[in-house]
């Protein structure tokens, strides 16, 4: 950037006095004008600022190519990118539509930072199809673009909002590699044969599926049950002896979503124990699969917002019941506080008092970061017009017997 570029940008670009509206859409557009980007990351980028508000739809007919050759030589740079970019905000007419519009301000709110979120949570997840290389390419793309404004000074106003935003984006990408990582690993050896050797008569083909798996038969769940049991229901104040872990009672199955509060690791000293256990054990049947200690999660159920109709309730009392979740040490790395896990659970009760919930399946889990936009549920949203064409009547009887039985009235 030359000395003249800079004042450009500082007193006739992004100068304090000019709207919000009008420097951010200048700073899209000379962003994507300046970067070249490929079509994958051109791609994401549209999707982010259409999340974001902005309407960066595809319009046929607006390319250089098809200006005049007068008009193109007549025209300045900033001329010509206003022309052909595709990344408007609106500003005509009375708003209220599928973009942001300055006359609508109680319905937006300015926030790099729940963009990003929502962006993460959802759409790039839907793009990419799990794949870690297009997550960072997301990631790594809208990061750069929010270092442009910060360098550029586009929106100074709200520099500590997009500096969240940028570390947000680092995190999303780590922390979606850790749920990827998680939903290979859960539920868990000891969930899996508790289920099988304590569930009621309709969980009972949990018991093939345990029979099934090569790395575990009916003893291995049994010790694995006893050992994790007693070195862990100690610390919750639950269960002393093995006679207790024995009578475990698994009942109340359920699907909720719950919200990760706390995470506490196994102990050095239940490590040890577990690992001398597990190598007398394989001594007998070498082919088992080595015991994995233990520790425990807790979290609250909640409800979570995805654009979907929500029938489930939760009254006050439940949406504060703590639950206790005993996990692998392996499945704990990969969680972290405020991640949410839709699961099917049952309540496991611990004879002399105390429960814990058993872990029967998994069927997502969210990202700490997880944010729900309503501008998701607008994506494909159209401005209704006006239909011209008369309905059908009795002076139209052959177009209602098409609209009534399709074209095939005439055969």
């Amino acid at each position: 950037m030359t000395p003249s570029e800079a004042w450009d940008e500082k007193n006739l670009l992004y100068p304090p006095d000019r709207p919000f509206e009008e420097r951010i859409e200048e700073g899209i557009q000379r962003y994507r004008a300046r970067r070249r980007l490929d079509s994958v990351r051109n791609q994401v980028l549209t999707q982010y600022l259409i999340l974001g508000g902005v309407d960066a739809t595809a319009r046929q007919f607006q390319g250089a190519d098809k200006l005049p050759d007068e008009l193109i030589r007549e025209s300045t740079k900033s001329d010509l990118r206003d022309m052909v970019s595709d990344d408007v905000i609106h500003r005509g007419g009375k708003g209220g539509g599928r973009f942001y519009h300055p006359a609508t301000p109680e319905h937006w709110e300015v926030d790099f930072t729940g963009v990003v979120a929502g962006f993460m949570s959802h759409k790039v997840i839907d793009m990419s199809g799990g794949e870690m290389e297009m997550i960072w390419i997301a990631s790594n793309t809208i990061q750069n673009f929010l270092k442009y404004l910060l360098l550029h000074d586009v929106c100074p106003e709200y520099a500590d909002d997009i500096n969240r935003a940028i570390k947000l984006c680092d995190e999303a990408f780590v922390e979606i590699g850790l749920v990827n990582n998680a939903l290979q690993l859960v539920p868990g050896a000891f969930n899996r044969s508790v289920t099988a050797l304590h569930c009621e008569e309709e969980d009972s083909a949990a018991l093939s599926l345990l029979i099934d798996n090569q790395d575990l038969d009916r003893n291995h769940a049994l010790h694995t049950v006893a050992l994790i049991g007693t070195l862990v229901l100690p610390t919750l104040g639950q269960g002393q002896s093995a006679a207790d872990i024995n009578a475990l009672e698994v009942t109340n199955p359920i699907e909720r979503t719950f919200e990760v509060t706390s995470i506490t690791p196994p102990t050095k000293e239940m490590r040890q124990k577990v690992t001398v256990v597990s190598q007398h054990l394989r001594k007998a049947n070498p082919s088992a699969a080595p015991i994995q200690a233990c520790g425990t999660m807790t979290g609250h159920p909640v409800i979570v917002l995805d654009g979907w109709d929500i029938t489930d309730k939760l009254t006050e009392e439940e949406a504060k019941e703590e639950s206790v979740f005993i996990l692998e040490e392996k499945i704990l790395e990969q969680l972290r506080v405020g991640m949410k896990l839709t699961m099917g659970v049952s309540t496991c009760a611990v004879p002399g008092g105390g429960s814990f919930k058993v872990i029967r399946y998994v069927k997502g889990i969210k990202p700490s970061f997880y944010t729900f936009l309503p501008q998701e549920l607008m994506r494909h949203w159209k401005e209704p017009v006006p239909n011209e064409r008369p309905g059908p009547s009795i002076h139209d009887r052959h177009d209602l017997l098409e609209l009534v039985q399709g074209d095939d009235v005439d055969d």
